[in-house]
């Protein structure tokens, strides 16, 4: 029962981030295998051979991908894809796949999520992964799944009731000079500066410091070691308390896809037939 409740609930999530989502991403249509890039067509018999799908998604992210360390279950969006993927695969039911274990799950953070595919400790990651022309030049990307936007999360504060935040920071026009911690090899930082600097009210120029994990980040906002932490709003939503908020505005959206090897490409038929289902 508990199993069908998740696989229901995971059904309405991704109903609303594909219509959320919209078409197709240009960029996943127009990957191309270099020429020097051998492809491996036989790559879902190995997988069918082995006997369930490796799929490496985030831990710390409720609505995507969320392990509960206390009873060793997944949960979100992308461990839901995770499941339709091997589904299509080994020919069974998503609640088949779910019940036989077809999936085995390896956790992965933004530092090290690229590292794990390029070594083939997974066969698809599926952790929040944004689109892009540089990242579609190294794997193979499936049709977006899911769009979001970054945001920026502060710390609230008794001292001073007309702020939004830690005190003096009220919108984006108030983190010049202040410290916004981000995560290591992402976006957001890109991201962040060339929203900033489309601003002409005024010139605001942050520092950013890298973190490894997203609670390294939500730790140092909490002891003021940073102003501010900047990632993705469905990532931000799973630190909101009452002691933080999200400021205004979302910015930069963020089209996820799955990735594989470049020679795994065949691989994304099934992902993207998941999508689609």
């Amino acid at each position: 029962m508990y199993k069908r409740l998740l696989t229901i609930l995971l059904a309405l999530v991704m109903a609303m981030a594909l219509t959320a989502c919209g078409s197709t991403s240009d960029v996943a249509e127009e990957t191309d295998a270099p020429a020097d890039v051998t492809i491996n067509e036989n790559v879902v018999q190995e997988i069918q051979n082995r006997g369930y799908l490796v799929a490496g998604c985030k831990m710390d992210v409720p609505d995507m991908g969320y392990l509960d360390v206390e009873s060793g279950d997944w949960f979100g969006l992308e461990v839901g894809l995770a499941y339709k993927t091997a589904a299509r695969i080994f020919g069974v039911t998503e609640e088949e796949a779910m019940r036989e274990e077809l999936v085995k799950f390896v956790g992965v953070t933004v530092a090290d999520r690229e590292q794990k595919l390029e070594d083939g400790e997974i066969d698809v990651m599926l952790a929040t992964y944004t689109i892009t022309e540089d990242r579609a030049k190294r794997f193979a990307l499936s049709d977006c799944y899911y769009k979001d936007y970054v945001g920026i999360l502060v710390k609230k504060t008794a001292t001073d009731n007309n702020s939004m935040g830690k005190k003096g920071i009220n919108s984006v026009s108030d983190l010049d000079g202040k410290v916004i911690a981000v995560a290591k090899n992402s976006t957001t930082r890109d991201d962040t500066l060339d929203y900033l600097e489309s601003m002409t009210t005024s010139k605001v120029s942050p520092l950013f410091y890298d973190y490894n994990s997203y609670d390294e980040m939500y730790t140092a906002v909490m002891k003021g070691d940073v102003d501010a932490m900047s990632v993705d709003v469905s990532i931000l939503k799973g630190y909101v308390d009452e002691d933080t908020v999200i400021l205004e505005p979302r910015y930069a959206s963020q089209n996820y896809g799955a990735a594989v090897k470049l020679e795994n490409a065949p691989l994304l038929e099934y992902v993207n037939q998941a999508i689609a289902e």
